[in-house]
């Protein structure tokens, strides 16, 4: 069976709750735009395959591009005082 790599565009809005923009942007940076686990592609992989799918997701890479954070809006309804 032959391997096939793809190099896919996302486009994401998240939503970071933090005291600063600097503190919201490292959360960002961390773990919520990660690779998923061997886990979680075993679990797509089954997924598909319950839906006839064929192919087998083998690895997922993810990166953030540099300068590609956008500060979109800032709400601070939530701010307790």
């Amino acid at each position: 069976m032959r391997e096939f790599v793809f190099e896919v565009s996302i486009f994401a809005i998240v939503r970071v709750r933090a005291e600063t923009q600097a503190d919201a942007r490292q959360a960002l940076t961390s773990s919520v735009l990660g690779s998923p686990s061997a886990n979680e592609i075993r679990l797509a992989n089954e997924a598909n395959f319950i839906e006839g799918k064929e192919g087998t997701i083998t690895e997922v890479d993810f990166s953030i591009a540099d300068n590609s954070v956008k500060l979109r809006d800032v709400d601070d309804s939530s701010i307790v005082p």
